[in-house]
């Protein structure tokens, strides 16, 4: 099983159901529906599952980065819904 290297250090195992239920966020905050977007997030979520399967272990950050990546190449505008979202949650910290 892969590992997760969290921000503050902590590890925990990888739950592919985060991702998911990330991307569904991302997509509803950009104003769609999970339904109308969902073969573009099934396709995301694939390809970062197959990237995450050749790791021992992997930090947030590259979760994310990954994530990002594969959306600026199909959605862009849930990319940037996204990192809206960072910047607000981020800036509360």
């Amino acid at each position: 099983m892969v590992k997760v290297i969290k921000k503050r250090g902590s590890v925990e195992g990888f739950k592919p159901s985060k991702i998911k239920k990330s991307l569904e966020k991302a997509a509803i905050d950009a104003g769609y529906s999970v339904n109308e977007k969902k073969e573009i997030l099934d396709s995301v979520y694939a390809t970062i599952n197959k990237k995450l399967d050749e790791k021992d272990e992997v930090k947030t950050d590259t979760i994310r980065a990954c994530l990002l990546s594969e959306l600026d190449k199909c959605e862009p505008y849930i990319a940037r819904s996204w990192r809206s979202f960072d910047k607000r949650y981020k800036s509360q910290l």
